[in-house]
């Protein structure tokens, strides 16, 4: 069965590389579609069913690609590539993705598409949730200035809530502000604009449906092996349970 694969590269000489260099090591592949700009491919992903795998350069001509992973929930595995830039490889580094250094090689290339092949099958939300980590460390300069309040509707009214007051984010077919006194307040973000919106010191993502604020962490409990299961103030109406990778992750944030 074909693997459908989308390039998102504004180098001409740049993509047709790594097109080429794609067919000589497998047939598996099939490139369906080459976009250029952040605006092309916003348009793409929400008109397109997903491939199954994505090359993604970082830089494009209009913005850098993570802008797409604000506005469009892509569930599919990403091999980002980039040029070489310190603060990106930092980046990449520090959240232990995987990556792919221009001028890409052959070798180097393989290794990526072997990787992706021995895990297409899994489950890839904590994939999902990296990139994320990552848009914020090659997105955001130190100086930024986050969100300290926000403004919820609820009913006919409006109220201010100030950040603090929050104690997670979370969704349920929508997405809701958890405040602190336990009300839960619809708010018009996704969560993963929320995410970008938010101090990533104060606020992480622990999975598909909930960024939390820190504070509101109060028991980490071992369950399975290598995973942790969860316990938020105020309560959360499921389960939470970590995966190994992440359970590692959070015991270093928490530190």
């Amino acid at each position: 069965m074909k693997i459908k694969a989308v390039i998102l590269e504004d180098e001409a000489s740049a993509k047709d590389h790594l097109i080429k260099l794609i067919k000589q090591i497998t047939p598996d592949i099939s490139v369906i579609s080459s976009l250029s700009t952040v605006t092309e491919a916003l348009h793409w992903f929400h008109t397109q069913k997903h491939p199954d795998l994505i090359f993604m350069d970082i830089h494009l001509s209009d913005g850098v690609s993570f802008d797409i992973l604000e506005e469009v929930e892509i569930d599919v595995p990403i091999i980002f590539i980039t040029a070489y830039d310190e603060y990106a490889i930092k980046a990449f580094k520090t959240t232990g993705i995987d990556y792919l250094l221009k001028p890409i090689t052959r070798e180097d290339l393989e290794n990526a598409i072997e990787k992706f092949l021995k895990n297409k099958n899994k489950i890839n939300e904590e994939w999902i949730i990296q990139n994320l980590d990552l848009a914020q460390l090659i997105k955001k300069p130190e100086n930024v200035q986050y969100k300290k309040r926000f403004l919820l509707r609820s009913g006919n009214s409006m109220i201010p809530v100030v950040i603090d007051d929050i104690a997670y984010f979370y969704r349920d077919e929508l997405v809701f502000a958890k405040l602190k006194d336990k009300r839960s307040i619809p708010i018009d973000h996704a969560l993963n604009q929320l995410q970008t919106m938010v101090n990533p010191e104060q606020f992480i993502r622990l999975n598909r449906q909930l960024l939390v604020n820190i504070s509101a962490i109060k028991k980490l409990v071992p369950s399975k092996p290598g995973q942790l299961s969860i316990t938020l103030s105020p309560e959360y109406h499921t389960k939470i349970q970590l995966s190994s990778e992440r359970s590692r992750w959070l015991k270093l944030v928490l530190r």
